[in-house]
């Protein structure tokens, strides 16, 4: 059972909030903030502010933003045959004893998020794979398609939380609040001459803060980087303050053994770089029908490829850099989200990096690893899980690469 999702503010003005909380917001969506500012802003806003932000971001009323942040029709439908199928599967788990206490090692867990979870076609995705496993109990209210606004807005996951009492959570959210509906074409500077990073101190430290251990090409993250505008920027911290609102929420509540949700485990995943294209996946493996079909299903290339092409970033290599920039800038984020939680409560956030794992040649979509790949991360995660494998630093597991 779901609970009703609260009504994003029908417009974006921010002249009603107190003064300071109005001057962050602005410094903010300039790209104009300290990284002492942002962590103040984090503490202030509420779904409320949230909404106004992505509003200001996008630069759309509420109407469109609820349109095109929907999932429904076909997709949906699809979305909750997985869904049905996994929870049942669920549900009897539970009815069969699952959680007596003599068994240590079984794990019930919640999943929310978008396609990585629930890829909408009859491909095995994270989910399908992490639930195989014996010792774990899924329930899943993920959706393909869905935006992290979405979520957090929805708060399905709240309810659940208290209903289920998992011992894990698992959350991925963000590429649809990017690239839905051409909406990368916001986020790009064709002239190539960005400078919008170096005006981030944040984002700047993000950067630094990396470990030697992740695999960094600064050739191409600059030659992407200087195709990014203020708005990317303007989302990715966005992208901080939404991830952090849902993470207190839940480690405020697990601190020490008395608490509601103790001691939860929570685990978040960042994507890798994906590949603009509009090749219809047409090859000599029969194995791999299903990619053609797919890319001709849900269609492929208007996520990435034409957004790019929208406004005049024709180079394939550039395009790729591109990706590969804000990529690798949106799982130094998660990583930094999961430092200061790990900070507050050690062990509280995991992060899976799949940055890097499934080469040019591994995906089925623009945006989606063919099964292996998707797999090959499940893995990872539950090792994670399990605590069967160490995190390669700060709590952070690297995905091995593929043999290309």
């Amino acid at each position: 059972m779901f609970i009703s999702k609260p009504p994003i503010p029908s417009s974006p003005n921010i002249d009603h909030l107190d003064d300071e909380k109005q001057r962050l917001i602005k410094a903010m969506l300039a790209n104009n903030i300290t990284e002492a500012d942002l962590v103040n802003l984090r503490k202030m806003v509420d779904a409320d502010d949230l909404a106004i932000i992505i509003q200001r971001i996008y630069d759309l009323n509420e109407k469109y933003i609820l349109k095109i942040s929907a999932v429904d029709g076909l997709l949906r439908k699809l979305d909750d045959i997985k869904n049905i199928r996994r929870n049942k599967r669920f549900t009897n788990k539970i009815k069969d004893g699952f959680r007596n206490s003599t068994h240590t090692k079984r794990k019930v867990i919640l999943a929310e998020g978008d396609s990585w979870f629930n890829y909408p076609i009859i491909l095995t995705d994270i989910i399908d794979r992490i639930s195989m496993e014996d010792n774990f109990a899924v329930y899943s209210l993920a959706s393909g398609g869905d935006w992290l606004l979405n979520m957090l807005t929805g708060r399905h996951y709240v309810e659940q939380l208290s209903v289920l009492h998992p011992d894990v959570f698992l959350i991925s959210g963000g590429g649809n609040d990017l690239v839905g509906s051409s909406r990368l074409a916001t986020m790009l500077d064709p002239s190539g001459n960005s400078t919008e990073l170096g005006k981030n101190e944040w984002a700047q430290n993000l950067i630094t803060k990396a470990n030697a251990i992740v695999d960094f090409d600064p050739a191409r993250f600059w030659d992407g980087i200087r195709h990014v505008s203020r708005d990317f920027f303007a989302l990715l911290m966005f992208f901080h303050l939404q991830y952090y609102s849902l993470i207190e929420g839940i480690v405020k509540n697990a601190l020490k053994p008395d608490d509601k949700f103790y001691p939860i485990q929570i685990i978040t995943q960042g994507y890798d770089y994906g590949v603009p294209s509009y090749k219809n996946g047409l090859g000599s493996n029969p194995g791999l029908w299903f990619v053609p079909f797919i890319r001709s299903f849900l269609g492929h290339g208007h996520w990435l490829k034409t957004p790019m092409q929208i406004r005049g970033i024709l180079n394939e290599d550039v395009q790729k850099n591109i990706i590969y920039a804000m990529i690798y800038l949106f799982n130094e984020m998660m990583i930094g989200i999961g430092r200061y939680f790990n900070s507050v409560r050690s062990g509280s956030v995991s992060h899976i990096d799949s940055r890097g794992t499934v080469g040019n040649g591994g995906w089925t979509d623009e945006l989606h690893p063919k099964p292996v790949h998707f797999m090959k991360t499940a893995k990872v995660f539950i090792g994670c899980i399990n605590r069967t494998i160490e995190p390669d630093y700060e709590h952070v597991y690297i995905v091995t690469k593929p043999v290309l």
